[in-house]
């Protein structure tokens, strides 16, 4: 993990744009995707938000989604993050809250070192040992910036949807209020048990993984 890079309320964030769409993936929902100015970083992040209906009572339900694009937009079996992805959308359309996507590719390490590192896991290497391998941190990335999109977005009190305990400790250092956190489920296949082992046992993601690698 990169250290942060500042403290995201001194950095006059601001909304460029909130353009209107309905989401198939968001229950049909009409919802907002939300540009921003002056973010920390000079990712293009962006807020997927879709309005709390007045029956929920729980503080507003935000993922913090890294940009996968094998698995988000291929659908590759090799991680769990396209699955991740399409359960977060179908919490935020069930109970109103946000998905922040961030333009973090492979943890932080850019695409095309993402496809490098799976030629070398291909190899028996684990995902860490694969980044390592190449030069670069096991995860490089950085919530500075989503913290910053919290805050202009007026989201300082949120229920956190992950498995990463390093999100939780980045936004509560930023001064966001995280009254729960709500575990994703495993998205087990027989191509990412092993991606998903690592994760839990090496990259200390609270993930209970079933026994038996599904068929």
């Amino acid at each position: 993990m990169k250290p942060s890079t500042g403290d995201p309320q001194a950095v006059p964030a601001t909304v460029r744009a909130r353009v209107p769409v309905t989401l198939s993936r968001v229950r049909d929902r009409s919802a907002e995707l939300i540009t921003f100015h002056h973010l920390p970083d000079p990712g293009e992040h962006f807020a997927i938000v879709v309005p709390v209906g007045p029956q929920e009572t729980e503080a507003p339900l935000v993922r913090l989604h890294s940009e996968c694009l094998t698995g988000d937009v291929l659908g590759s079996a090799r991680c769990d993050c396209g699955p991740q992805l399409d359960e977060a959308l179908s919490h935020i359309g069930d109970h109103g809250g946000a998905v922040l996507y961030l333009r973090q590719e492979g943890r932080g390490i850019g695409l095309y070192n993402k496809l490098d590192t799976y030629v070398l896991q291909s190899q028996d290497y684990d995902t860490f040992a694969a980044n390592r391998m190449i030069g670069r941190g096991d995860d490089e990335r950085d919530y500075t910036a989503a913290a910053a999109m919290l805050h202009v977005l007026g989201l300082t009190r949120i229920r956190l949807l992950t498995n990463n305990p390093d999100k939780v400790r980045e936004l509560r250092a930023h001064g966001i209020e995280i009254t729960g956190v709500v575990p994703t489920g495993v998205h087990l296949t027989s191509e990412n048990a092993r991606y998903l082992s690592a994760k839990a046992e090496l990259g200390g993601h609270t993930l209970a993984l079933l026994q038996e690698v599904a068929a």
